[in-house]
């Protein structure tokens, strides 16, 4: 069976032992499943691609960000076998190999959801601040490296285990300071405090107090101290509010913020008398506001009625936003700067006359851009590939930033979106990849995403675990259930105290939807999820709404009230588990919550399971996985159990995620009749 190899740059060590390495690897498997082998007769399958590519892919470049001058570019590439940054001068950026090209090697980065931005310049233009993830435990450490000084150490700027810190954002213009916060003094809040690279020194700006409760801290246009969001009571779910910084050092209370409205300000620009926010305060969607600082009034900049906005695209200092993003369905930007507008149109226009482009972009948005706003690069995506370009505003000359790579459109299959109405007339929405080359009904894998109140989101059709999958020969579902965020407040709060009821059938409906619509094989169905999405693994496979063959639970909740008993203790959203699961205070209550809990049902639980967790979680213990596979060892059942003693709540290290993948390959082949690659020589890579 054909495979799809690894071009590009390979390290020479890599280089070197491809040959003998090969004769090592394993066969791929054929597909077993009905409408696989028939796509495989008539020579319609596309070709198999190694799952080195999804998850150790050494030839993708990508992250370009500028320097606030201009004049050089960071982006993030592998370097040696491992995660890395490189950085070139802004003037040979077409040059991927250029002789400027310095590379720092980093290891894997922390997760950029986390704890900020996991990279970025300091506003001196030379260093560069990155943050780290060592054990997957989210305590998170910031180290700063001299780009003019390759071979120096990185200046560890918070070197404390077990210590979570945040970058906030630049310092003054010119500095080569910055802001960021962390839990040392008290695990429950964060301070705040300046770094100077130059000097190597730190200082604290401010202090979270008990009395004071901060939920977090903002920096203004001017690169000083100007907000907080500080939690009025002492129990989650009481008023926070948020206050501005006076002259003179004291706080004045701008604005009120009930329990389950939100309000976090973007931008506060003092010079303009200005804030703008995201918010849905006294409203269903999240929309973009402008306050007046003086008397806080607001005017609404933006919105959309389907959704609630993503975020607003700034200018690094002053000034209004330049434009929005939603996604409805497949990602959408408004430029409320009409002459931006027109330059990325027209940056666009250049990249597909000269074919860096494979078609018209779906999304072309704003990336980074320097400080006088002249440079920008932007992130143009079609339905099949991600290409970053480089727009000089004065010249309005064009550069592509991502190297070419081989064509992936006759590899994988768009995303599409689909909604449908749910028994009870709730509108649902979600996305659906086809397996390429499949007539007919497939094998299908339900991906159910984490939170709940997150939302997946559309994806071009490129190195992603979703398109794995469907190279593999799957149908991939994927269900934005009621609790869901991204759809306004209404559809999230319509998930409350219905996580193992309606908001489960709202999964099992999208999955006869699929079923109806001649996508799904009825007879050949797994489920998939991580986090609150492994519960519903879980709870599907108890509830049996369809015959699914298998599961794979990856960090999955199986005991909600261990899970809220020991969550971190910097979380203040404890309103919200209590308003969806139940409060675990309340005796009735906390009975409820461990009856609805997978641990209180898991003798239900027949089909195959694969069940994965890293020993570090903070989220979710592993005692929940390990209780699950203890009881249905006991009970004879089909369980095995992958856990990984240097990750937490998600597998980062792409060394694990090649088992992890791997494992879940080789599960779905035997349980749902899908291809596999087989062995990939890159596991033979030692994981420490």
């Amino acid at each position: 069976m054909k495979t799809i190899g690894t071009p590009g740059r390979w390290p020479a060590t890599m280089a070197a032992l491809c040959g003998t390495l090969a004769l090592l690897a394993g066969c791929a498997t054929g597909p077993t499943h009905p409408a696989l082998v028939a796509a495989r007769q008539d020579n319609t399958l596309p070709p198999l691609v190694p799952m080195r590519r999804f998850v150790a892919n050494i030839d993708a470049v990508n992250g370009h960000v500028l320097s606030p001058d201009g004049q050089q570019l960071v982006w993030v590439q592998a370097v040696g076998t491992d995660v890395g940054l490189g950085v070139r001068k802004t003037a040979d950026a077409a040059e991927v190999n250029s002789a400027s090209t310095r590379t720092f090697a980093t290891g894997t980065l922390a997760r950029p959801f986390v704890s900020g931005p996991t990279y970025l310049w300091l506003p001196d233009s030379r260093h560069l601040a990155y943050l780290k993830d060592f054990t997957g435990d989210e305590n998170t450490q910031i180290f700063v490296l001299d780009t003019e000084a390759p071979g120096a150490k990185p200046w560890a700027v918070t070197p404390w285990p077990g210590v979570r810190s945040a970058m906030l954002g630049w310092g003054a213009p010119g500095s080569a300071t910055f802001f960021f916060a962390n839990n040392q003094r008290d695990r429950s809040s964060m301070d705040l405090f300046e770094g100077d690279a130059r000097t190597r020194t730190v200082r604290e700006i401010a202090r979270s107090e008990p009395d004071s409760r901060v939920l977090a801290w903002f920096i203004d246009t001017r690169r000083e101290l100007a907000g907080r969001m500080r939690q009025l009571g002492s129990v989650d779910g009481s008023d926070s509010q948020l206050e501005l910084r006076q002259p003179d050092g004291s706080w004045r209370a701008f604005k009120t913020v009930k329990a389950f409205n939100s309000f976090w300000p973007q931008r506060i620009d003092r010079e303009a008398g200005r804030l703008w926010a995201l918010t849905n305060a006294e409203r269903d969607k999240v929309v973009l506001v402008e306050a007046d600082l003086a008397t806080g009034a607001e005017k609404l900049v933006a919105e959309d009625a389907a959704v609630d906005l993503d975020y607003g695209v700034f200018p690094p200092q002053q000034g209004a936003p330049l434009a929005y993003v939603s996604e409805p369905g497949r990602p959408r930007i408004a430029y409320l700067d009409t002459a931006l507008g027109g330059e990325v149109a027209g940056a666009v226009k250049v990249a597909r006359e000269r074919g860096w482009l494979n078609a018209e972009p779906v999304i072309t948005r704003p990336a980074s851009m320097t400080t006088d706003q002249r440079r920008m690069v932007l992130r143009s995506t079609t339905e099949n590939e991600s290409v970053e370009l480089l727009l000089d505003r004065n010249s309005g000359q064009v550069a592509r930033l991502t190297p070419p790579r081989e064509p992936t459109a006759d590899l994988f299959s768009p995303m599409e979106p689909y909604s449908f109405k749910a028994s009870d007339g709730l509108v649902v929405h979600g996305y659906l990849v086809r397996p390429r080359g499949v007539q007919g009904p497939a094998p299908l894998v339900v991906n159910i995403h984490g939170g709940p109140w997150v939302r997946d989101s559309w994806q071009s059709a490129s190195f992603t675990p979703t398109q794995m999958l469907a190279n593999r020969g799957y149908a991939v579902l994927q269900v934005n259930y009621r609790g869901s965020g991204g759809y306004g407040r209404a559809f999230m709060m319509a998930g409350a105290r219905e996580t193992s009821g309606r908001l489960q059938r709202d999964i099992a409906e999208a999955v006869q939807w699929a079923i109806d619509q001649g996508v799904a094989d009825p007879k050949r169905m797994a489920v998939l999820g991580g986090s609150f999405g492994g519960f519903s693994v879980l709870a599907q496979l108890i509830q049996k709404p369809h015959d699914y063959r298998c599961g794979v639970d990856l960090v999955g909740v199986a005991n909600w009230p261990r899970v809220i008993e020991n969550w971190p203790p910097f979380w203040r959203n404890r309103h919200y588990f209590a308003a969806f699961f139940g409060d675990v205070n309340k005796p009735e209550e906390r009975a409820r919550m461990l009856q609805d809990s997978p641990i209180s049902q898991i003798d239900r639980i027949t089909a195959p399971l694969l069940v994965i967790h890293g020993a570090n979680d903070v989220r979710v213990l592993r005692e929940d996985s390990d209780e699950v596979v203890a009881t249905l060892q006991k009970l004879g059942r089909p369980v095995e159990y992958m856990s990984f003693p240097d990750e937490g709540h998600s597998v980062r290290k792409w060394r694990n995620r090649l088992a992890q993948w791997r494992k879940i390959e080789d599960t779905l082949a035997v349980c749902l009749g899908g291809r596999s690659n087989g062995f990939d020589f890159y596991e033979l890579m030692p994981r420490s």
